[in-house]
């Protein structure tokens, strides 16, 4: 659908530069290296409410960690351009999207408000694609070589979220009457072997259901400072399930948050000594997060 028509097109002659393409692709470079690499973009301000569509699917303690101000943990120099270079391979793929032949993605990253609990807050969708007199929502997404291959294997899910964020972008568009069919295209790259692949995922009312909720219970627990239940369960053996050993409050979540006072070369400092720390080991050449028990 999308990647069978870039694969041509890259294999093929008389490529050019489309001169409106590459203006707005410098201003994504732009905001792309600020976001990235500015600390201007690091805190969020916690005197104004302000969630993100792209956290819809995401551990609601989590969000409101971040809603509050709770510090969390900062990135380390490696995940920081691990992030960077994701985001620019997505806006080179965005690039070639935009100046394939024969394939209409309009409305590139653009800026909608997007309904979730009632309340519309401001996002990006990456594109529409127009085939016929069809409209389809396009998520642009890149991974490790790993993540590529077991997304192929097992299709997307939504670990980190992916699905309920299409799904609550795709219902906006329905509202806005901006596509009828309620379906995104997944365009996965490998950032390793810059290999493509895609799926068409329909709209789930469920999971975008589940979104207003889980909103609706963030803005209570915002208003009235206090920290929601943890979705998630340990691992057998105490070990951090998988959302857990990604988020940058694994050091915090599993004590309470308020003891936080700072993080020093990435390791939190603490009002009083808590009653349990959360460890990284290697089992069999593999990172693991543990809870241990002081």
């Amino acid at each position: 659908m999308i990647v069978e028509k870039i694969r041509a097109y890259m294999d093929g002659a008389g490529k050019s530069i489309n001169p409106q393409a590459m203006e707005y692709a410098v201003e994504r470079l732009k905001r792309t290296l600020t976001n990235q690499f500015s600390s201007e973009h690091t805190a969020r301000d916690a005197t104004v409410l302000k969630l993100y569509p792209s956290e819809a699917g995401k551990c609601e303690r989590q969000v409101l960690y971040k809603a509050l101000g709770i510090p969390g943990e900062p990135f380390l120099s490696d995940v920081q351009f691990k992030l960077a270079m994701g985001d620019l391979v997505e806006m080179a793929l965005m690039y070639i999207i935009s100046v394939t032949p024969d394939l209409s993605v309009v409305e590139n990253n653009k800026i909608r408000d997007i309904t979730i609990g009632g309340r519309a807050w401001r996002g990006a969708t990456d594109g529409i694609l127009i085939s016929g007199a069809e409209r389809r929502n396009v998520e642009v997404k890149s991974a490790s070589g790993i993540g590529f291959k077991m997304t192929i294997q097992r299709g997307v899910d939504d670990n980190f979220g992916y699905l309920t964020q299409a799904s609550v972008y795709m219902r906006q568009l329905l509202l806005d009457k901006v596509i009828n069919v309620p379906e995104t295209i997944f365009v996965y790259i490998d950032r390793d072997s810059m290999k493509l692949w895609e799926v068409v995922v329909p709209y789930d009312e469920f999971l975008a259901k589940a979104a207003d909720e889980k909103f609706l219970r963030i803005m209570e627990a915002v208003n009235k400072k206090k920290i929601l239940p943890r979705p998630y369960q340990l691992d057998l053996g105490n070990k951090l399930p998988l959302n857990c050993r990604y988020c940058s409050h694994k050091y915090t979540c599993y004590v309470e948050p308020k003891q936080v006072v700072q993080f020093v070369e990435s390791t939190p400092v603490y009002r009083e000594p808590p009653k349990a720390h959360v460890v990284l080991r290697m089992a069999k050449n593999k990172p693991e997060w543990v809870l241990l028990e002081s």
